[in-house]
């Protein structure tokens, strides 16, 4: 009987390729990826990716690799070629990969792709039956587009790799004037396949209501990408082996895509760096964080830079903090080592450091997506729910990253609202206060989905776990449209109102201060006794583990409702999308009391007034509208939004 490995070994590149055609980095650029096994067809196709290389430029299909044929096997996968476009489709699925296996570990359930609605399939007599369809795969098209570009594309579900030409001056280790793929960049791939998967999450991300939704789905990915270098330890061995053991030194750590930036027409270098950057006379200067940061800057990946360099920060200072005995140790208790080159077995134990820490800080911020609003994101409410994401896996903090992520936050200006200071209790999200109705309304809900709720909890396929989840959605949709047992509409409408939502008709949603505002719940109709229909997009159980050894048992939900709001202007955008709801979280074992409601109030005239500000430009904040004119609804379009 054979039994099937538990790990695909593949070989790939940890940093650029043009980090291979250097003497210095070439022995540590090339690693071997350990991908969980899983059966494949050529492609490589598995459980959640496509790869499908079809290059239109060229009008050039290339034969897929078939990654279980012997000879490929038996050397873990091809080795590391730029002219080979079957390691080409090698390495986006084991980055892509590496990538959804550190998601899945940190929420502690399946990724499940964002649904196609079709308006062709229509709704029989069950009302389970649900009008989107399930997406088993993320398609990765590798030689897509002959652009320096690389994006995600939300209508195919699908991640679209440019490769271009370099600039013909020399700089860095490209040929001038030589191709640049972008899906060789590991960073680059990482970068695309965390938006895919936060697209997946919260879909509504996908609407620019605020300066920080872009910024953040840049940031974010930024964060994701920069993070997981740290699991190639060769890697972080060499880098701090150079730096004398520091974060903040000149290394390769804190720069992401550095062959793109280097082969673009002006030598940017690295894409982004986090860490500090050279003076006209060369020398390397680290970046000093400023109050400033965060108010100054609004263009999406300028502001996305302030959060990843806020995290790395965080992630500096708790290294800093836990290295200081191996470097007090190593200098005879001075804390400051001699010239030269240290020694490898402190760099070894430095090594380790580094990529538990950044292991943790990775977990950190994709635990705390399941904590954030679903709508309307705001580095702030980020900010919370980092910190209450991580009381909840890790209450003692021994280590201080919970002080850690405060003191980075503060160092950059960046404070939410509705806090009074910035301490742990004020930061995280206080608990929801429900009176002893709203209380039986929650525990005849909670006694309706909890048959749902085990059943999910007792399958691991990806497909099932989507059916039975849009079965559980519609359950509590129409609960919710009955009112469930609550005592008269005064009480219903303030229960929904600790959810965010509301049961008033639209002409009554702002009260007397949106008196002559025209209100839609859709396109086409000018009705204003209508009251916005509720939408139930989660209802998952997660099972999460944290670095003190605590396990939690968790089920979560989403709750949303819009409303369409003529604004009066000449010029498109003529009306706005306006969205309010929550992110509920229940113990797995008490689905009668919520332990968070992370809300965005759809009642809020302020967040109304600033949104509409926003958009118009009014407020002084709204960046080149070209890039997010795709004609609906304001959406990102990462095309545009990634183009150089």
């Amino acid at each position: 009987m054979t039994t099937r490995p538990t790990y695909r070994y593949l070989r790939g590149y940890a940093l650029d390729p043009g980090f291979s055609t250097r003497l210095d980095t070439a022995a540590i650029n090339e690693v071997v990826y350990r991908i969980p096994f899983e059966p494949l067809a050529p492609g490589p196709r598995g459980e959640y990716l496509d790869v499908i290389d079809v290059d239109p430029a060229s009008g050039c299909w290339y034969e897929p690799v078939d990654l279980r044929e012997e000879e490929i096997a038996s050397q873990h996968g091809l080795s590391p070629s730029e002219g080979l476009p079957q390691f080409h489709q090698q390495l986006v699925y084991c980055s892509a990969m590496k990538t959804i296996r550190h998601f899945e570990q940190a929420l502690g359930r399946k990724i499940i792709w964002f649904p196609r609605f079709n308006p062709r399939r229509k709704p029989d007599d069950d009302p389970s039956t649900s009008m989107w369809e399930y997406v088993q795969h993320l398609r990765i098209h590798p030689h897509a587009i002959r652009d320096a570009n690389a994006y995600y594309d939300p209508d195919k579900t699908a991640l679209l790799f440019g490769y271009f030409d370099a600039a013909n001056e020399f700089y860095g280790a490209n040929l001038p004037g030589g191709l640049v793929f972008t899906c060789l960049s590991p960073d680059i791939v990482a970068h695309e396949t965390t938006h895919a998967i936060l697209d997946s999450i919260h879909h509504r991300y996908i609407e620019d209501t605020n300066p920080d939704v872009a910024a953040f789905h840049e940031g974010f990915a930024d964060i994701v990408a920069l993070l997981q270098r740290f699991t190639f330890r060769e890697l972080v061995q060499d880098q701090l082996s150079r730096s004398s053991g520091r974060l903040d030194g000149d290394n390769v750590l804190g720069a992401l895509a550095t062959q793109f930036g280097e082969a673009l027409e002006g030598n940017r270098g690295a894409l982004r760096s986090m860490i500090g950057t050279r003076d006209e006379t060369g020398n390397w200067v680290p970046y000093i964080p400023n109050p400033s940061d965060y108010a100054t800057n609004f263009e999406a990946h300028d502001r996305g830079a302030v959060l990843v360099a806020t995290v790395f920060d965080a992630f500096q200072r708790i290294y800093t903090f836990r290295t200081r005995d191996l470097f007090r140790i190593a200098s005879n208790g001075t804390g400051v080592l001699p010239k030269g080159s240290i020694s490898p077995d402190l760099v070894a134990r430095l090594a380790r450091e580094a990529e538990e820490i950044a292991g943790h800080f990775l977990h950190i911020c994709i635990r705390a997506l399941d904590y954030c609003p679903p709508v309307d994101i705001t580095f702030g409410d980020y900010f919370r729910a980092l910190i209450t994401a991580d009381v909840d896996i890790a209450p003692e903090d021994e280590t201080g990253y919970r002080v850690a992520l405060i003191e980075a936050f503060r160092a950059r200006g960046i404070f939410p609202h509705g806090v009074n200071m910035l301490s742990v209790d004020s930061l995280r999200w206080t608990k929801p206060v429900f009176t002893e109705e709203q209380r039986h309304s929650l525990e005849f809900l909670a006694g309706k989905l909890q048959p749902h709720v085990a059943a999910l909890v007792a399958t691991q396929d990806r497909r099932e776990v989507f059916d039975l989840s849009q079965k559980a959605q519609a359950m509590l949709h129409e609960l919710l449209l009955g009112k469930a047992p609550i005592y008269g509409p005064q009480e219903w409408e303030s229960f929904l109102n600790k959810l965010g939502l509301t049961s008033l008709p639209l002409d009554q949603l702002f009260g007397e201060t949106g008196k002559g505002l025209k209100f839609r719940v859709a396109k086409g109709q000018s009705t204003s006794v209508m009251v916005p229909p509720i939408e139930v997009h989660t209802v998952r159980p997660a099972f999460r583990a944290g670095r003190e050894g605590r396990q939690i048992e968790q089920v979560l939900m989403t709750l949303t409702q819009t409303v369409r709001v003529d604004i009066g202007t000449k010029k498109e955008p003529n009306e706005i999308v306006f969205r309010g709801g929550c992110s509920l979280i229940f113990g797995l074992g008490n689905l009668n009391s919520a332990e968070y409601v992370v809300s965005k109030s759809i009642k809020s005239y302020e967040r109304y007034r600033a949104q509409v500000d926003y958009i118009t430009g009014e407020s002084g904040e709204s960046p080149d509208l070209t890039m997010y004119a795709d004609g609906r609804e304001r959406r990102l379009n990462f095309q545009l939004l990634h183009r150089t």
